[in-house]
């Protein structure tokens, strides 16, 4: 099966690629620019250099294409990449050229929890209309809706090193008491491979998470933990977290928190506790220990990240 994989150079992008290969599946990839060349085994992966705002490219990528994986979104706004522009209008135009195909016959699309028309964050707005061009595209097609995706790589948890590294009071934002169903992004890129192959899963949108719900604080403290940190830890309330952010994404070109980010803090982030075993068979990963890869992040690392500078060993895509 050939398989069109958007934003395959990216965080999750890059293990579908690697899952479908091994799963022996071929591999068209869509992305902005091509990758290093140890991503991937030299001649294994078909590239095309582009975007989900270029109609023409889309239809040369969907070309003869079995199938699309469509991972591309973004939660960090900026000019010329809005939340309508990627998540909404980026998911329509990659169903339409999919569909105009009329040879694509599954579309994955990944999404997030809490994904809703009525959301009060305009990132989560953005992925139900993303989703909602994918089920009215006419396709067959199988919405995943992962909780909080870690890994190597990843951005969020990174970023919370970098304050835990650096701050011996760490500040909690709200209650702390927000839940988090955590899933490592390779658990998912095996999901998403395994709804392509399946055809029960047609017409279905499907939550996962992995196998053990925490809050924000457990989360603080599991990070510390891990670490190798003893840390006070101090609550900070929504209101005055805003205002700080609101003066943190005037002055620093990447903030390590966002207005966005702020708006999703309330919304529960979990699945059904055994959701992958249940639709999937597998059992995925507990993120208690598996995030020793967050050990990386020193002292300067977070002194960058706090003056929104993300090193690019940390997050490399």
């Amino acid at each position: 099966m050939l398989v069109l994989v958007t934003g395959a150079t990216g965080f999750l992008g890059r293990r579908v690629v690697w899952e479908l290969l091994g799963r022996g599946h071929q591999v068209r990839a869509l992305a902005h620019s091509r990758p290093r060349q140890d991503l991937f085994p030299e001649g294994s992966v078909d590239w095309i250099q582009g975007s989900v705002s270029d109609t023409n490219t889309l239809a040369l990528a969907c070309h003869r294409a079995d199938a699309v994986v469509h991972l591309v979104a973004i939660i960090r706004q900026r000019k010329g990449a809005t939340f309508d522009q990627v998540n909404r209008q980026g998911a329509a135009n990659l169903a339409a050229a999919a569909k105009a195909s009329g040879t694509v016959g599954k579309l994955v699309h990944v999404s997030v929890i809490g994904a809703a028309d009525a959301a009060a964050s305009a990132y989560l707005r953005s992925k139900w209309q993303g989703e909602q061009a994918v089920v009215s595209s006419g396709l067959p097609y199988t919405i995943l809706r992962p909780s909080l995706i870690f890994g190597e790589g990843d951005e969020f948890l990174n970023s919370l090193a970098g304050v835990v590294r650096i701050f011996p009071v760490v500040p909690v934002v709200g209650s702390g008491r927000n839940l988090f169903q955590p899933i490592a992004a390779e658990d998912v890129a095996q999901c998403a491979a395994l709804a392509l192959e399946r055809d029960d899963l047609n017409g279905q949108t499907v939550e996962i998470g992995g196998p053990q719900q925490v809050t924000y604080a457990q989360l603080l403290r599991l990070i510390a933990r891990t670490l190798g940190q003893r840390r006070l830890y101090a609550r900070v309330p929504v209101w005055l977290m805003r205002l700080n952010v609101a003066v943190l994404e005037k002055v620093q070109p990447r903030p390590p928190v966002t207005s966005e980010q702020l708006r999703l803090l309330p919304v529960r982030n979990v699945a059904e506790p055994d959701s992958v075993e249940r639709v999937f068979g597998f059992t995925p990963r507990s993120m208690e220990g598996n995030i020793g890869y967050i050990r990386s992040v020193s002292f300067g690392d977070g002194l960058k990240i706090a003056l929104g500078f993300m090193p690019a060993r940390i997050r490399d895509h």
